[in-house]
């Protein structure tokens, strides 16, 4: 590699370093996570800020696609870390059921409500719906390298989904005092509609330590549909012949995915020593993050604005729906 090319890497790859420590250390000083402001959304805020306001040369641009691209997948194949099969067997059949038809039904009739009715690209369309069914930032960012999202897309179902997950927050708690619901039933509609680990564990608190619990075990059971859910939507996009659109790799099975599940079954069966697991763990969330800084890197304020407001109305109804029918599905 020329000498040149490596100075534009470390170029590169130091301020997409710089903001996501920026972003990391932001998080805890200021305890954003309670305000449902995470790692992952700061990143990609600072990313797009930075990129807006100041001249980016031209020569960091390889630093960026290779975030986007390599340390992005590494982070969801680590993200498997955060997951076990204990978990799933700990909350009973039900609460597994209703994860289950939460995501399909949002996934599959969101992802057909977003581009027939609101008119949205197919893949701004699956991602704002693979991240308000699964896990909020996490499924989106997962979702993009499956569907070849355009950055300015991606930043905009990033924004969508923490912005409706930030206002679960608001509308959760007074639900809870509202309905006069019981603890457990109401940290199982939490963990099974809410977008956003983080904001899971701020409601959860709000009832009870034992709610908290419950709830945040519910959503990574969300979570954990995440790879099955990968894998249809790769099946689903070649099928349809979208791949060869967006040039995707011509396999239906994408790697990463196999490899979060690998990592899944691992955690389940192995018990690391405490160090390492957090040490992976830790790694694979600041890859994460450095795929969103380097999202935000490339996108452009002007392409988000073009985008109109469709999007974000989408988003609000996908989130509509959830609160509704997820009360309806715990009621039952």
């Amino acid at each position: 590699m020329p000498n040149h090319t490596c100075t534009a890497m470390l170029h590169g790859t130091g301020l997409i370093a710089a903001i996501v420590m920026t972003a990391t250390y932001s998080c805890r000083i200021f305890s954003l996570d309670q305000y449902g402001i995470s790692t992952l959304s700061l990143s990609l805020l600072l990313g797009i800020t930075l990129s807006n306001i100041c001249s980016l040369p031209g020569s960091i641009q390889p630093a960026i696609h290779f975030s986007q691209q390599k340390l992005l997948r590494g982070g969801v194949i680590l993200f498997g870390l955060h997951i076990s099969i204990q978990q799933l067997l700990h909350v009973g059949a039900e609460a597994v059921a209703i994860d289950l038809i939460v995501m399909a039904t949002l996934l599959i009739g969101g992802t057909w409500l977003g581009i027939s009715v609101f008119g949205l690209k197919r893949d701004l369309a699956v991602m704002i719906a693979s991240g308000s069914a699964i896990c909020g930032a996490a499924a989106v960012i997962a979702t993009e390298p499956v569907v070849r999202g355009e950055s300015a897309h991606t930043s905009m179902a990033v924004a969508s989904v923490v912005i409706f997950g930030s206002l679960a927050m608001l509308i959760y708690p007074l639900l809870y005092h509202l309905t006069g619901a019981t603890p457990e039933s109401f940290a199982i509609y939490t963990g099974s509609t809410v977008h956003e680990v983080a904001q899971v564990i701020a409601i959860g608190h709000g009832v009870d330590d034992n709610a908290a619990q419950t709830a945040v075990i519910v959503k990574m059971i969300r979570v954990m549909l995440l790879a099955p859910a990968l894998l249809l939507i790769s099946i689903w996009w070649h099928r349809n012949g979208h791949a060869d659109k967006n040039n995707a790799s011509p396999s239906p099975i994408p790697l990463f995915a196999v490899g979060f599940i690998a990592v899944v079954i691992i955690n389940s069966i192995w018990t690391m020593p405490e160090t390492l697991h957090r040490n992976l763990s830790m790694t694979g969330s600041q890859m994460l993050a450095a795929g969103m800084a380097a999202l935000g890197l490339g996108t452009d304020i002007g392409q988000l604005k073009s985008l109109g407001t469709q999007p974000l109305w989408f988003a609000a109804t996908l989130f509509f729906l959830l609160m509704a029918g997820g009360a309806m599905l715990t009621l039952i």
